[in-house]
């Protein structure tokens, strides 16, 4: 799982770039809020040049009833569905009110799609009456290609004014005059394919409405013998993809070959801290002088709570402490033997922790936060005094990459989110630079990355990999030969369990004896290890006993800190509306 776990990341984090492109047609409307005002007069003026540019100027009469409003806004829908590499979005713009000029803010939503202004002064609430507009911009490459000519396909009053509109007066001026003046198209309402009539005066169109509800389109539809001028405004993917990849065309074949770059380097460096497993000969017995929780960490550079269950089955087995079931939890009595034993350190700090006197006991119960905090502190002494034996021993030192690798990786995936937040409406792909390095270099946050182990502590390596191959090994495979020493199968239990195989050490036996494995004596009144659970109903039963009462221990701790298609009205370019705030 550790070596998929890059490439797993890799695709999660290159999906996470592409997440702008669900957002971006996820609809927005203005239809259900409270509008107090209307448009008296909605005039707007389309001049479209031969270079298929287009100068708009929009003027309207807004009617406030009150002062409760400080003034308008205008949004603008930058996708057009008859060209989706287009952007719709305005530029040069100009807003005046009552002949003055005004402070409007432009802001971006859903993912960039959408720019609204936000026109008037939010300290400013304006008078009731009428006020007047004036908004101008510019939007390039209106003409679309057509056969062998073009075509002006064009929302005139956008789909989403909030506001009835009294009155529109609109007018368009073409570079050319209509192919056929006949055909010229209008509508009146969303899905609509007629409802208003055009008065066509050689490159002038004029379109007059009266009494239209709000979220009411007005579209035209009109052919122009000759073919659009070359459109270097549009962008090479459609605008849904403009938030993910930008908008110039080779710039993203070079973030990606960055990310490939990034990915590859991290991978180097999580293979400089990697080192290769050594040859695992047969062992029959553990190495001496260690414990089983010493054993797992020179295996694996980690000490999981499992190394902590089987360091105190351990400590049963060798007579230094009793262990038996106690109510709902566990009793554990510290022997006379302890005092003669030679415990390994690890072992020793297991006991040392719960029972430091002899004859001095310990009940771990489920419910017991007291409890659960001695375990906790006691989980925390093994750790620290298995790292201090190997790093005493000299059996780990430290790797040349992985301190500043670890450093690299946290500042990559602080990067990548960085990015990924800062650019969402504009270019997410380049956050993909420092997430495929975070990806590929992960493994350097595995434990024991930033250790590696020396040529004494490759030799013990080598001899525990051994033991843990016999214990794991079907008989089928490698024979153990327990004829004559089947007291071994106990004594080896808490091996095989902090190895994980204690099945399979079950399995072992049973095959090879031909009879049920037997129950470990030093687990008092825990029966039944001839059924074939090879110590797993032990491990189950006191690691759930110690982890329920460390997290009560840890819920009391919480608690007391916390304090495109045919024609149709509305499926032009130039989406958007307004309303007022």
């Amino acid at each position: 799982m550790g070596r998929v776990m890059p490439w797993v990341l890799l695709v999660l984090l290159g999906a996470m770039t592409l997440l702008p492109v669900l957002f971006h047609d996820v609809g927005t409307s203005s239809g259900d809020q409270d509008e107090p005002t209307r448009i008296r007069q909605y005039n707007a003026v389309f001049d479209v040049d031969e270079f298929g540019d287009m100068e708009v100027t929009e003027t309207l009469v807004v009617h406030f009833p009150d002062d409760s409003r400080r003034g308008i806004f205008r949004f603008f829908d930058s996708y057009d569905p008859n060209q989706d590499r287009a952007s719709r979005l305005p530029r040069n713009i100009s807003v005046a009110r009552d002949g003055r000029a005004e402070p409007y803010e432009e802001l971006s939503t859903q993912v960039g799609r959408y720019r609204t202004l936000k026109i008037g002064d939010e300290d400013i609430h304006l008078r009731p009456g009428d006020h007047t507009y004036v908004i101008r911009y510019t939007i390039r490459d209106v003409l679309l290609s057509s056969g062998e000519g073009s075509r002006f396909y064009w929302d005139l009053v956008p789909a989403g004014w909030a506001q009835e509109i009294d009155r529109a007066e609109l007018t368009v001026r073409l570079p050319e005059s209509p192919t056929d003046p006949e055909t010229v198209q209008c509508a009146v309402g969303a899905g609509a394919t007629d409802g208003c009539s055009v008065g066509v005066n050689g490159r002038t169109l004029t379109v007059q409405a009266d009494s239209l509800p709000r979220n009411t389109p007005i579209t035209v539809g009109v052919d122009l013998p000759s073919a659009p001028p070359g459109a270097d405004s549009l962008l090479p993917w459609s605008v849904t993809w403009r938030p993910v990849l930008g908008s110039a065309p080779w710039v993203p074949l070079g973030v990606l070959a960055a990310a490939v770059f990034a990915g590859w380097f991290g991978r180097r460096i999580a293979a400089a801290t990697h080192e290769a497993d050594p040859r695992f000969p047969l062992q029959y017995a553990p190495p001496a002088g260690i414990g089983p929780a010493q054993a797992l960490y020179i295996l694996t550079e980690s000490t999981p709570d499992v190394g902590f269950v089987a360091n105190l089955m351990y400590a049963a087995e060798r007579g230094a402490i009793d262990l038996s079931r106690h109510d709902d939890g566990w009793r554990i009595f510290a022997r006379p033997e302890a005092a003669t034993l030679q415990l390994d350190p690890s072992t020793w700090a297991a006991t040392q922790a719960l029972v430091p006197r002899i004859g001095s006991e310990f009940v771990v119960r489920r419910r017991d936060a007291k409890s659960g905090e001695k375990v906790q502190k006691a989980r925390t002494d093994v750790l620290l005094a298995t790292k201090k034996w190997a790093r005493d021993e000299g059996l780990l030192s430290k790797a040349g990459w992985g301190s500043l690798a670890g450093i690299a990786a946290v500042a990559a995936l602080v990067l990548y989110v960085v990015l990924l937040v800062a650019l969402w409406s504009h270019f997410t792909l380049l956050a993909l630079v420092p997430g495929a390095f975070f990806a590929m270099v992960l493994p350097v946050l595995y434990s024991g990355a930033t250790t590696k182990r020396t040529t004494a502590g490759r030799h013990l390596w080598s001899q525990v990999g051994g033991f843990r191959r016999v214990l794991a090994t079907p008989s089928s495979v490698e024979r153990f030969e327990f004829s004559g020493r089947q007291e071994l199968y106990t004594a080896y239990l808490p091996w095989a369990v902090v190895f994980g195989c204690a099945e399979e050490w079950a399995a072992k036996y049973r095959v090879e004896v031909g009879v049920e494995p037997p129950d470990p004596v030093y687990l008092g009144g825990m029966a039944g290890f001839g059924s074939g659970t090879g110590g797993s109903s032990f491990v189950n039963d006191f690691s759930s006993t110690v982890s329920a009462a460390v997290s009560t221990y840890q819920a009391t701790q919480a608690s007391s800190s916390s304090g495109g298609g045919g024609f149709s009205g509305g499926g032009g370019g130039g989406g958007g509306g307004g309303g007022s705030w």
